[in-house]
């Protein structure tokens, strides 16, 4: 190599170097252990449109130790917290910083006390985010010592709602609860007002939903660098460890005062990149690029009064919060149509697209229907979506790829429901293979008995008198409870079998293909089904000679999907109850 060539390699690697160390020193930074009670700084934030302020703070102390982490404890001062009432909701990692450099990130407040004082994240603790990245949902980072804090809370983990009904608000707080989130519809949205770009202060968001409706919570900056990424909120979100949330700026309408603690209000504007860390000391992020998400689109309409609407959303692609946001946009929608919550009837139909692991289609489509006499029948809807989505997202045997998800709703306050009350095979008798047709007289609700024929092909190997059960798909529900309720009895007692036993399971759960319980999901009952099948161990020839009814029908999980001659006939109606009929089958199948 050339002596030329070798100058501009040691160059480069120098530049390069130099790039990686300049990164960081950008900002000067004040180390925790400097810190002494008494020095005094301030902090940066917004509580009006983008506009960054600040306002003084004084060291306290610092509590903690290197194995545990530290927490830098400040009283906040002057007219902005004299504003506001405080450090409110929405200042979480408002910048501190101390002889011009910055210490670390407003975190944790106590509630019902004086909310000028609270906890700083040091701000060497935050950029672990960046220098220790976790790329899973396991959080290994240096925890934040809750003992340490009492009852010391974060200072901005609520969630603002745009767009949700009083009803969908309910009902999303029921679905997040588990997860410590709790949502307050603000009834802000982003107007297109131009915000100025994400800086140390600035507002910032985390989306979950974004489209006609929003979800997301507000916090403030801590750090940013020259290669776009970003710090902030002092404390998780959801301690998701590696996160893929959607990032954005925002717009600060007020910080208002509150007897429990202060809090901002505003909306979350446009998309300013993506989320990749929720860990105990904050957030981390980077500036462009979006999060991987899922389309949704909801489309209902209120049969009583000739009322229809629609929503489009994307939702962030999390395996545990995605399933309830569908749920929670679903349910939405319906409450906004059909404004009431009172029983009735619903048809519903949606459409799961996604890939498999190896990039092939992996899609779920279902129709059914649901009735309620009493709460409302919006509750009913969302049902079989929540499973399927489960399945999809939660399966522990392969990572699918859900992009599109399509739902229609038809509502009425009509009860369309309907027992069965006899049946009867029109054919005295049929040969193996024919299609005889049964007469399946049914009772609606408050409605005259009406007659429906379905068309039942039977099986070539059927022989002497055939007993076939005739029911509703609404008939199995019982079935299905008891069917859960056995798997968590067995979860329960797999949870206490030796680890041989489990790796022996383990084993067994790999054979088992995503693909073949899709499968199941697409050919399920339905509600409004007329279910005709083999009544389970009634068929056997009178030498012994087992007919179609196979064992494998006499298994409880196979009512679930019935056994191989199992056939399905939709009506207009949910169907429930049952009756016996009987075929007498003669000679050989038709050739």
């Amino acid at each position: 190599m050339r002596k030329s060539s070798i100058i501009i390699s040691l160059v480069s690697c120098f530049i390069s170097l130099f790039a990686a160390a300049t990164a960081f020193a950008r900002t000067d930074l004040f180390p925790v252990e400097e810190l002494k009670k008494g020095m005094t700084g301030y902090a940066k934030t917004v509580v009006s449109g983008d506009t960054i302020e600040t306002f003084p703070v004084t060291v306290l102390g610092v509590t903690g130790n290197d194995a545990m982490g530290y927490q830098i404890l400040i009283e906040a001062s002057g007219s902005i917290i004299e504003k506001t009432g405080g450090i409110a909701q929405g200042m979480s990692g408002s910048p501190v910083y101390i002889d011009g450099r910055l210490a670390g990130a407003v975190a944790y407040g106590k509630a019902f006390d004086n909310s000028n004082y609270c906890f700083l994240t040091p701000i060497g603790t935050m950029l672990e985010l960046l220098d220790k990245p976790v790329s899973h949902f396991d959080d290994e980072d240096t925890e934040v010592d809750l003992g340490e804090l009492g009852e010391f809370l974060p200072k901005g983990t609520g969630l603002m709602a745009s767009g949700f009904t009083s009803y969908g608000i309910e009902d999303l707080n029921g679905r997040l609860a588990p997860f410590g989130l709790d949502a307050t519809e603000t009834g802000a949205a982003d107007p297109g007002q131009p915000i100025g770009p994400l800086e140390p202060g600035s507002s910032v968001g985390v989306a979950l939903v974004q489209g006609d409706l929003t979800l997301g919570a507000l916090g403030t900056v801590t750090w940013t660098d020259d290669k776009g990424r970003v710090l902030a909120f002092g404390h998780p979100f959801l301690r998701r460890g590696a996160a893929d949330f959607y990032l954005t700026k925002a717009w600060i309408l007020a910080a208002l005062p509150n007897l429990q603690t202060a809090y901002k209000v505003g909306y979350l504007g446009p998309t300013a990149g993506r989320v990749t860390q929720d860990r105990s000391a904050g957030i981390a992020g980077q500036i462009g690029g979006a999060p991987s998400t899922i389309s949704l689109f909801v489309s209902v309409s209120d049969q009583d009064r000739s009322n229809n609407g629609s929503c489009r959303v994307r939702i962030v692609d999390d395996p545990l919060l995605a399933p309830e946001l569908i749920g929670s946009v679903v349910t939405n929608t319906a409450s906004k149509v059909a404004d009431h919550a009172v029983g009735g009837s619903a048809r519903i139909t949606f459409d799961i697209t996604s890939l498999d692991s190896k990039g092939l289609p992996l899609n779920i489509h279902r129709e059914n229907m649901y009735f309620s006499n009493g709460e409302s029948i919006i509750k009913q809807l969302t049902s079989e979506i929540l499973e399927s989505s489960r399945v999809l997202l939660q399966n522990k045997l392969e990572k699918v790829d859900v992009r599109d998800i399509n739902v229609n709703v038809d509502m009425s306050t009509r009860s369309l429901v309907a027992e069965i009350q006899s049946a009867k095979v029109v054919e005295e008798e049929a040969r193996p293979g024919d299609t005889i047709h049964i007469e399946v007289e049914l009772k609606p609700y408050r409605a005259d008995k009406i007659t429906r024929t379905v068309a039942y092909k039977l099986p070539k190997d059927a022989r002497g008198t055939v007993e076939l059960n005739v029911r509703g798909g609404a008939s199995l529900n019982w079935i299905r409870q008891l069917l859960r309720q056995q798997q968590k009895e067995a979860e329960a007692a797999e949870a206490a079998e030796d680890e041989a036993t489990k790796k022996e399971k383990e084993e067994e759960k790999k054979q088992i293909r995503l693909r073949d319980y899709v499968q199941q999901i697409n050919k399920a009952d339905r509600n409004n089904d007329i279910v005709v099948e083999y009544a389970i161990g009634k068929n056997e020839g009178k030498k012994g000679e087992e007919t179609a009814a196979s064992e494998e029908e006499g298994d409880l999980a196979s009512l679930l999907t019935g056994g191989k001659n199992k056939q399905s006939f939709p009506i207009d109606l949910i169907v429930d109850g049952e009756a016996p009929v009987t075929v007498k089958v003669k000679g050989a199948a038709k050739k």
